[in-house]
């Protein structure tokens, strides 16, 4: 099997990147508790990956899958993202589960160093998972990190992701896990 050719894409290419990582993240167990109705989640996540997408496209780190069959979103250090950009979608969130919504995203900040250079999101199509797009837009990103001396920052959804990003040199640095919430992975991973 060939390996795939991860490109960094542009903002010409916004709308296949957001509809990758849409469909990518669909089965996502955290972020379903937080949209779990599936309207829901395919308007509010759709907002999410324009918002996050901004600082990539900013400083050209977006990287995809040259047929766009995954993509990753990385922030450099020192971003400061603006949440309140994304209150419009809390309407979408249960009114009972607002609040533990709002204090797992909070101990997530508690772990985030300034800097990093933070995952935001990465994805690959479920109809392409297993062909290996996922570690080489992951070794891609980390090279180029690897090449600055930086560290990376990521926070893993899910314990086959966990194990994922340790082959690649993360390290847990924290569990979150707020009221009936799927547990939540802080890692991170110092330059090679």
């Amino acid at each position: 099997m060939q390996s795939p050719n991860i490109i960094r894409a542009q903002a010409s290419d916004k709308d296949q990147l957001k509809s990758v990582l849409k469909l990518g993240f669909a089965n996502d167990a955290l972020i379903r508790w937080v949209f779990p109705q599936a309207k829901a989640y395919l308007n509010s996540f759709d907002q999410w990956m324009e918002e996050f997408s901004k600082a990539a496209f900013k400083h050209d780190i977006f990287f995809a899958e040259e047929s766009f069959a995954g993509a990753s979103i990385w922030h450099p250090p020192g971003e400061v993202f603006d949440e309140s950009v994304l209150e419009p979608t809390f309407n979408d969130i249960p009114a009972e589960r607002l609040e533990a919504v709002a204090q797992f995203f909070e101990q997530f900040e508690t772990f985030h160093p300034e800097d990093a250079w933070y995952l935001a999101f990465i994805a690959v199509d479920p109809a392409k998972q297993g062909q290996g797009i996922g570690s080489f837009l992951l070794k891609e990103a980390l090279k180029m990190i690897d090449e600055k001396g930086h560290r990376a920052y990521l926070e893993a959804s899910n314990e086959r992701n966990k194990s994922l990003y340790e082959r690649y040199g993360f390290e847990m640095v924290g569990k979150v896990q707020i009221g009936d919430s799927p547990p939540a992975f802080p890692m991170i991973r110092d330059p090679l």
